[in-house]
């Protein structure tokens, strides 16, 4: 167990270099550690291992996959997610998608207090809704490429927040 958690914390602190520099978390540092979590499932656990990896890896695309559509989350989250699946399994990596959730949603009313800017946000996030639903679309939220407004932050630290709450409660 732990050379998985060695691997775990390696790629976290890859992608988060990654995401602070670029804001982007790189195919070249995800890839690489979804086939390693999996080589490693297979060597300790055989086919369970591999049942173990390959859920891991599916799962964060299938519940995430909406949220990268409207723009709320980068396809490079997803990818660390389902790295992080591939080394841990699918059930480390549903609690660990929850808990980064909330810790993002800590950072984001973190920012809002600090930035002054709740009412604004929340009248876009209104406005948002209400051409969503007149268009019967579903329209990017934000465009990523627009770092200066202010909004947005390297969701690759909730990552490491979700990671290591679960880990804590894992042995609590």
């Amino acid at each position: 167990m732990t050379i998985k958690y060695i691997q775990l914390s390696i790629l976290l602190v890859l992608a988060l270099i990654s995401d602070i520099k670029t804001y982007k978390i790189k195919n070249n540092i995800v890839y690489p550690f979804i086939i390693l979590g999996l080589l490693t499932n297979v060597y300790y656990n055989s086919l369970q291992g591999v049942k173990e990896s390959l859920i891991g890896i599916m799962l964060p695309i299938l519940l995430l996959f909406i949220l990268y559509l409207l723009r709320m989350l980068g396809a490079g989250d997803i990818k660390l997610f389902s790295a992080i699946g591939s080394i841990m399994g699918y059930g480390f990596v549903f609690n660990t998608i929850l808990y980064s959730i909330i810790a993002g949603g800590i950072i984001s009313l973190e920012i809002l207090i600090v930035k002054k800017n709740g009412r604004k946000r929340l009248v876009y996030l209104l406005k948002y809704l209400k051409i969503s639903i007149l268009t019967c679309s579903m329209l990017p939220y934000e465009d990523f490429n627009e770092k200066s407004d202010g909004s947005k932050f390297h969701f690759g630290y909730a990552v490491i927040c979700g990671t290591i709450i679960n880990i804590i409660v894992l042995f609590n």
